[in-house]
């Protein structure tokens, strides 16, 4: 099979799918426009019929992936997880002895809840308690990152991967995964690298300076733009009269007047309407600078809102975010959510020019002025995570929140049993929710992602072109003689490797969605069971732990730690490499692959 040479409708998927990988690497287009793009090209050509393109919306595992994220969702805006970690679990004062607490919790949330909120919530907790310590957040948020990445793979329903994974399994016709499936290694991997983390792995995580210490420190790299309106107190003053020579916390550092850059500003220079104050220093002096007079407002955005107290919060942008791509000055933040942005970090560091002509990006670090609707304006969106401490639980409805949360692990509980199936009591539980009025038919719109049912649906599309020209049958073919003096070991190893690497650089969905027809093949090719290759494919993916794109959680913390690129090569490569020992070793034994 080496020298097998391809067809003509062999070489044009493999050309998709290089188009998919190139594409979705530069990131120039989003991941549901490149599948649903890629199953358009493969239907008009006539590789896949209509119907067999639009296969993966009658697909049962992707309706209940997209059921258990909205009950996920659900149970987490009760406030009851959020509940036992402030209230019930008393943090340790010692750094190693605060891991092994946080780390199974994040992990237990995360077997059973999507991880990004798990770790949107974790953050400003953790980072507080490194305040409090005086431990660095680049110290603690990577194993939280991490702890939520492994604890995803303990269940079928810990991460969407597992659940788009389970969906192409059932879009090839075979049985789908169970959700203990995943358990017997996923509980290898995880205790495996929570041990390397406890044992080793701390002493190669980096001490950097997070956004708001630098800030702290070095009030110069940081600017913002605040603009002298019509009718200002300040219109006619000098600067030194203004009392813009002695702010506490701030410095002028130049006067922007039409195309006229006045720098260094002097103390006699007289204000006037419309210049642009380029202010360095403390976020939360520019707050209050703002708070005490009338007349300034935002360049580029709209006015400061109006509350009894500004509050500075920090915010990430989602990788679902509508903001991804938009100008700061064109995201309305204060007509949709009572805010302002006053900076954008990426990578740690200030973009370079006038904050309102930024385009936002997912996993910019973006640092806001709040008024008093905030928090219930952004209770439900998917713009951004809230990583600062004003957002905190105060109020709990306990019986209503025991009831949601119970009822949610109660259908999972059924289905373990093999009771009742999963799509049938996930769908009965959102519609007593309904009918019970704890979710709204708005809400529930609102709470199913839209971009991950195409990405999966349309997975299950090129997927299909790959079965029916006979690539993956080539392929596997092929990568089996390849191996074949490593055995069976050996051609898991591959797939597992191939995906875990591809993940890296295309995100965990995409690489699994491309690995898995071959996967699947490779299994077929050598007469065995597919449920290795396919838990391989889904391990492979999650297991991202050297880039910070690769796996969401891992961008969330990227600006909220102050990391460095680099940073996340150095602590993560040795966990990257025990895991993958851990799952094909795993895998091989609890299969019975030796």
């Amino acid at each position: 099979m080496k020298g097998a040479e391809l067809t003509g409708s062999q070489c044009f998927v493999t050309v998709i799918l290089a188009v998919i990988v190139v594409l979705l690497y530069s990131r120039k287009l989003s991941a549901p426009v490149i599948f649903l793009s890629a199953a358009a090209v493969l239907a008009i050509s006539g590789i896949i019929s209509p119907s067999e393109a639009l296969a993966g919306f009658g697909n049962d595992a992707i309706a209940v992936m997209l059921m258990l994220l909205v009950i996920s969702q659900i149970i987490w805006r009760t406030g009851f997880v959020q509940w036992i970690f402030e209230v019930r679990l008393k943090p340790s004062s010692r750094y190693r002895v605060f891991l092994s607490q946080m780390m199974p919790f994040v992990g237990g949330s995360s077997a059973f809840m999507n991880n990004t909120p798990v770790v949107a919530m974790m953050i400003p907790f953790v980072s507080d308690w490194g305040n409090r310590h005086n431990i660095p957040a680049s110290k603690l948020l990577l194993p939280l990152s991490w702890a939520a990445i492994l604890g995803g793979m303990i269940t079928l329903i810990g991460t969407s991967t597992n659940l788009i994974v389970n969906s192409l399994v059932v879009g090839s016709g075979e049985k789908g995964l169970s959700i203990l499936d995943f358990t017997p290694v996923g509980l290898m991997l995880f205790t495996g690298g929570m041990a390397y983390v406890l044992l080793f792995g701390y002493k190669t995580l980096p001490r950097r300076k997070s956004p708001s210490e630098k800030l702290a420190e070095s009030p110069r790299e940081y600017i913002t733009n605040l603009i002298v309106e019509a009718g200002s107190d300040l219109v006619g003053k000098t600067v030194e009269s203004a009392s813009l020579r002695s702010l506490k916390d701030l410095f002028l550092v130049e006067i922007l007047r039409g195309d006229t850059v006045i720098a260094p500003v002097v103390p006699y220079e007289v204000l006037e309407a419309g210049d642009q104050l380029l202010l360095a220093g403390k976020i939360s002096a520019v707050a209050e600078l703002v708070a005490g007079r009338k007349g300034l407002s935002l360049a580029g955005e709209e006015d400061f809102p109006e509350a009894e107290k500004i509050h500075v919060v920090k915010v990430v942008v989602s990788p679902r975010s509508s903001f991804i791509g938009v100008k700061v000055k064109n995201t309305n933040f204060r007509g949709r959510f009572d805010a302002a942005i006053l900076a954008v970090h990426r990578q740690g560091r200030r973009e370079e020019g006038k904050i309102g002509d930024m385009k936002l990006r997912s996993g910019d670090l973006l640092l806001l002025v709040t008024g008093d609707d905030f928090a219930g304006s952004t209770a439900n969106t998917e713009d951004f995570f809230v990583i600062s401490m004003i957002r905190q639980i105060h109020n709990i409805d306990m019986k209503k929140s025991i009831f949601i949360t119970a009822s949610g692990f109660s259908c999972i509980l059924l289905s373990i049993f093999g009771l009742v199936p999963l799509f049938n009591s996930l769908l009965a539980l959102i519609a007593v929710f309904l009918i019970s009025r704890i979710v709204s038919a708005g809400e529930l719109k609102s709470m199913i992602n839209m971009n991950l049912l195409v990405v999966a649906a349309f997975a299950i599309a090129v997927g299909r072109a790959v079965q029916v020209t006979g690539l993956g049958d080539l392929l596997a073919n092929s990568v089996v003689a390849w191996f074949e003096p490593l055995g069976v070991i050996g051609v898991l190893a591959a797939v597992y490797l191939t995906t875990n690497i591809l993940a890296e650089l295309i995100t965990t969905t995409a690489a699994a969605t491309i690995v898995f027809p071959f996967a699947a093949a490779s299994a077929t090719a050598l007469g065995i069971d597919g449920t290795p290759f396919y838990l391989a494919v889904a391990y492979g993916a999650a297991a991202n732990f050297i880039t910070p794109v690769g796996y969401q959680t891992n961008l969330m913390i990227f600006g909220p730690g102050g990391y460095h690129i680099n940073d996340f090569l150095k602590a993560g490569l040795p966990l990257k490499l025990i895991c993958a020992v851990i799952a094909i070793t795993g895998i091989s034994l609890v299969h019975g692959l030796f």
